[in-house]
């Protein structure tokens, strides 16, 4: 049967059974074997079919589920059966194996999937950054690769059977240098909207501001512009590129954050540009150091008239921009890092003095009229990150990314209220309310994610029941799993996804509602995440391993770090 984008069967054992006697033939299979993180793996000539871990569960008389210890055993014969750990003989039991949907997309060279996201009717948009130059340019894809790397973003159909049927649209977008996609962003209809870092003197521009690379080499490297590309892929051929333009001065300038409103694109990023464009600045001049800055583009307006707000961002140090929120025409939210001491803030900042090494921040201001907003530092006495924040239906902020700070921030209901260990980098899942009365109130939850080593939180995502996805990559051989984990343990030291799932309304000990590795033989990391109604989880990244069943591609080519798109429902 069905279950979002899965395919599910289950075993229903009634009190007394015996669930031994469940015997799986898988007849005409070349090969079984169990995956390091015990997922059972089927091959057949180039296919590859992998069903995870079994979930086994017994239900208490009040509906609670109880999770059991569980495992495939392979036999001769291609024979498979269930080992499972102790339970209530006396009621019933339910052991319930998860297909699902995963795709390498196509190219034999190097990829990495930055970010995912789901329109309304159920597609999947990836997007990320390759070397290969035979990528597919599908349905009105709009550039070919030119050599270096490239952006690209696919469209996938998750319902389909397999083949060519799962890729809807797919384009590279760059030129002859090195371009790298950022962010990305897809609103409910479809439209696509890219941004990144080129130092490509040829990319494909249309109706933009700057049609030429401004980057120079006084920096001592080859000077970069941030990008922004706005896809229709409804629309027929080269008509698909509704937008596309440079934005940047001389020197080094990137874009690191995008999002839409009211027909407006928002981008963000950082830049050490004395001459990057501004228009109706909050802050005309960068300061010293790095700055940020933030955009406002009306695509509907062609050339120079596009870039309709355009400002400055920072103090005397180095100033990141990495993710952007809007929430009214022209009234933005950025969040990043920075090491300026003089950081603009507000009079209510949550917190007025910078706690060292590098501090988070959050800030708005309204581009529309160049009025600032509430701006405060958010961090302790180490390295401390903002990589991406959402709303929250309180219209409060979410915030994650990574911290070294053993004071950093927390609330008394956190889920996990101490750094994993000495010396370690965990992730965080912070909620502020721009909006408080008391500033010191402002933080309503704030939880540390991780274990012994480093772990960073790339991405995040929220779902209508309040819950928050975090997705990124580990070090840590003890990160905390929940007992339905797809992976519980990871397959190899080194660098492994994740993926975890906090309920801030939970009791602390029950917060952690999934947790579990993404992992394989070699390296993993998560750094796209999105949810549907279902519960169903998409991730994206990038992987050297051979760990996921076979979608459009089912294999990883010459183990090659290739992108990743992965569905389940945990």
């Amino acid at each position: 049967y069905g279950n979002g984008d899965n395919l599910e069967y289950d075993f229903e054992i009634a009190a007394g059974a015996d669930p031994s006697r469940i015997r799986m033939s898988f007849d005409g299979a070349d090969a079984l074997q169990l995956a390091p993180g015990g997922d059972l793996v089927v091959r057949l000539a180039d296919k590859t079919l992998t069903q995870h871990v079994p979930v086994v569960y017994q239900r208490r008389p009040s509906g609670e589920r109880i999770v059991l210890p569980a495992s495939y055993r392979v036999g001769a014969n291609h024979e498979v059966t269930f080992a499972l750990g102790p339970y209530d003989v006396t009621a019933p039991l339910v052991i319930d194996p998860v297909i699902s949907l995963a795709t390498y997309p196509l190219g034999s060279g190097a990829d990495v999937g930055i970010a995912i996201a789901r329109d309304q009717y159920g597609f999947i948009y990836v997007g990320g950054s390759t070397s290969s130059t035979d990528y597919p340019n599908l349905n009105g894809g709009v550039d070919i690769n030119r050599g270096g790397q490239d952006a690209f973003v696919m469209k996938l159909n998750p319902h389909a059977n397999s083949g060519a049927e799962v890729v809807l649209y797919a384009s590279y977008y760059g030129g002859g240098g090195v371009d790298t996609l950022k962010a990305m962003a897809v609103d409910p209809t479809g439209l696509i909207y890219l941004a990144g870092t080129t130092n490509s003197t040829d990319l494909v521009t249309r109706n933009g501001f700057k049609a030429e690379l401004g980057g120079g080499s006084a920096t001592g490297t080859v000077g970069t512009d941030a990008f922004v590309v706005f896809l229709d892929p409804a629309r027929s051929g080269s008509l698909t590129l509704v937008y596309a333009t440079y934005l940047g001065g001389t020197q080094y300038d990137e874009a690191t954050g995008i999002t839409y409103f009211d027909g407006k694109i928002y981008v963000t990023g950082s830049t050490s540009s004395d001459d990057f464009p501004t228009v109706k600045a909050y802050q005309p001049v960068r300061a010293p150091g790095r700055d940020i800055f933030v955009a406002q583009i009306d695509s509907s307006l062609n050339g120079s008239a596009s870039l309709v707000a355009s400002t400055f961002f920072g103090g005397a140090g180095s100033d990141y921009a990495r993710s952007i929120l809007v929430d009214a025409p022209g009234h933005v939210y950025i969040a990043g890092s920075t090491t300026s001491r003089d950081f603009p803030l507000s009079p209510n900042a949550y917190q007025t003095t910078y706690g060292g090494g590098s501090d988070g921040f959050l800030t708005e201001f309204n581009l529309s009229n160049s009025s600032g907003g509430y701006s405060t530092f958010f961090g302790g006495s180490g390295i401390d990150d903002v990589r991406k924040m959402v709303f929250d239906s309180a219209g409060r902020i979410a915030l994650a990314g990574y911290t070294s700070s053993g004071n950093f921030p927390i609330t008394q209901n956190a889920y996990q209220p101490l750094l994993g260990g000495p010396g370690a980098i965990n992730a965080f899942l912070t909620i502020l309310d721009v909006r408080a009365a008391t500033p010191s109130r402002a933080v309503t939850y704030s939880t540390y994610y991780g274990g012994s080593g480093t772990d960073i939180a790339w991405d995040l995502k929220r779902d209508s029941k309040g819950k928050f996805y975090l997705g990124g990559y580990s070090f840590s051989p003890d990160l905390p799993v929940s007992q339905n984990a797809l992976h519980p343990v990871s397959a190899k030291a080194g660098m492994n996804g994740f993926i975890a799932v906090i309920n801030p309304s939970a009791p602390p000990l029950n917060a952690l509602s999934y947790g579990s590795y993404v992992t394989g033989p070699g390296s993993q990391a998560v750094y796209g995440v999105e949810v549907d109604a279902n519960g169903a989880i998409y991730l994206t990244g990038y992987t050297t391993s051979d760990i996921f069943p076979a979608g459009f591609q089912n294999h990883n080519p010459a183990g090659n770090a290739d992108s990743f798109v992965f569905v389940f429902t945990p």
